[in-house]
């Protein structure tokens, strides 16, 4: 790994989206606060089953790919909230000679959540900005990935209740792909 830490953005990006094309078989909920349950998912010519990271939460959109983006963004924005950055795995992906359906990255944030951790513990602004991730399986199901916001923030003292709220607005996210 230690090779892997200068190496430019770019490819620092294709790694990690190759390490998320590699992690198909994603434990799966119906609602964010819904018992997990294992699936395999596949994408392209590959089928992996991997064991998710802890806190990390997987659901079934009810929409196609694209409606359920516009779903997303729709919601990150009606909260007032900046989406600060779009991933476009998939055409990562190309890049390396892996053909997937639809895997795009969206990223969130508000200088108000940059406030507290300030205030707080500096050390939290790694966890930022939020992300979310939606992939398109080759059967045209759709994945939305994330991790709450509460696990990430609770290890960084004084910002367990700013994770707790960013939950609530992952809750209306997902509402907003599971209704």
């Amino acid at each position: 790994m230690q090779h892997l830490i200068h190496i430019p953005r770019r490819a620092g990006i294709l790694v990690i989206c190759l390490q998320i094309a590699l992690s198909f078989g994603l434990p799966l909920s119906t609602e964010a606060n819904a018992q997990e349950a294992g699936m395999q998912m596949v994408f392209g010519d590959r089928s992996i089953a991997m064991p998710l990271p802890k806190d990390r939460l997987v659901v079934r959109s009810k929409y196609p790919f694209m409606d359920t983006v516009i779903r997303i963004k729709e919601t990150i924005e009606s909260k007032d909230l900046l989406i600060v950055g779009n991933t476009d795995h998939q055409e990562l992906l190309k890049l390396v000679g892996l053909k997937t359906g639809g895997m795009l990255g969206i990223e969130f944030f508000h200088p108000r959540y940059g406030k507290v951790i300030a205030k707080n513990d500096g050390a939290a602004a790694l966890e930022m900005p939020f992300r979310i991730v939606v992939m398109e399986a080759n059967d045209g199901s759709v994945l939305v990935t994330y991790y709450r916001p509460s696990s990430v923030l609770a290890p960084y003292k004084g910002c367990e209740g700013l994770g707790r709220e960013i939950d609530g607005v992952l809750d209306e996210i997902v509402a907003s792909f599971t209704r």
